[in-house]
């Protein structure tokens, strides 16, 4: 697959394999570090959970069911923005 492929369970995703690689390691601690740990949580299962709705979109029985998965998906790339957000103020 063009040389983009990442193994997320057992399933293919186009991406660049350099993707996992991006979020690199503090030098220094953060002065809250179990905020850190929720942001990175959080960050993790929002684009856990929106790649798991857009696999559903195809399925949706009615057009108001696809609209739901997208307002769902919409909501969750607004907290996923918000929490990479926080976490790049971190200090």
């Amino acid at each position: 697959m063009n040389g983009f492929v990442t193994d997320l369970s057992n399933e293919y995703l186009d991406v660049p394999q350099t993707l996992p690689n991006i979020m690199a390691e503090r030098f220094l601690p953060t002065e809250d570090p179990v905020l850190e740990q929720v942001l990175t949580w959080t960050v993790e299962r929002d684009a856990r959970d929106v790649r798991r709705l857009l696999e559903w979109l195809p399925q949706a029985r009615s057009s108001r069911e696809r609209q739901a998965l997208l307002d769902r998906v919409r909501d969750l790339l607004d907290e996923l923005e918000q929490a990479m957000s926080a976490l790049d103020e971190l200090v």
